[in-house]
């Protein structure tokens, strides 16, 4: 119980204080759930980012799910995904039913343009935070770098480049596999 507890309040303090979306709260994840709690190694964190980005949804509710179960089973799951909604929910609720009227304030404006580069340097460092995590070998630089040319300048398919990565890595690993041998 006390675990569930611990979840709920950890991931209630990151959904209510990160703004930016799922992407903006890896670095929180990492330090809260890394660093401070000690409930997922670097190689579990990174294994969580890989299965929430990989799968459908919003990374934040993925990313609890992921390490509700692994910490605390199902009622971890549960207790992790209320407090990571919980809050946005009720924000996005207050701003959907007053967004006349804030929108109508001088100073809106002002605070949508001061939170946009916050935002940018979650995202950057959440970048930062994946290439320093997994110890990448020089090949995945580059291969991560054409992953990024092929969406920005091709137009590639964000999905169809996962699913075509995804197969990539399975027919690799699996030679890899076998020239140990």
């Amino acid at each position: 119980m006390y675990k569930t507890i611990e979840l709920f309040k950890s991931f209630l303090k990151i959904g209510t204080f990160t703004i930016g979306g799922g992407y903006a709260m890896i670095p929180l994840f990492e330090d809260e759930f890394v660093r401070n709690k000690g409930w997922l190694t670097e190689e579990d964190f990174v294994n969580m980012l890989t299965v929430a980005t990989a799968s459908p949804g919003p990374l934040a509710v993925n990313s609890a799910v992921y390490t509700g179960y692994h910490v605390a089973g199902a009622k971890g799951v549960a207790a992790s995904v209320a407090g990571v909604i919980i809050a946005p929910v009720t924000i996005i609720i207050i701003l959907a039913s007053n967004y006349e009227k804030f929108r109508a304030l001088p100073f809106a404006d002002q605070v949508f343009k001061g939170i946009r580069p916050a935002v940018v340097g979650l995202l950057i460092a959440a970048v930062y935070k994946l290439v320093a995590l997994n110890k990448l070998r020089w090949t995945w630089y580059i291969l991560s770098a054409a992953a990024l040319l092929l969406i920005v300048f091709a137009k590639v398919d964000p999905v169809a480049l996962l699913g075509g990565a995804g197969i990539m890595g399975a027919i690799f690993q699996k030679y890899a596999a076998r020239s140990d041998e």
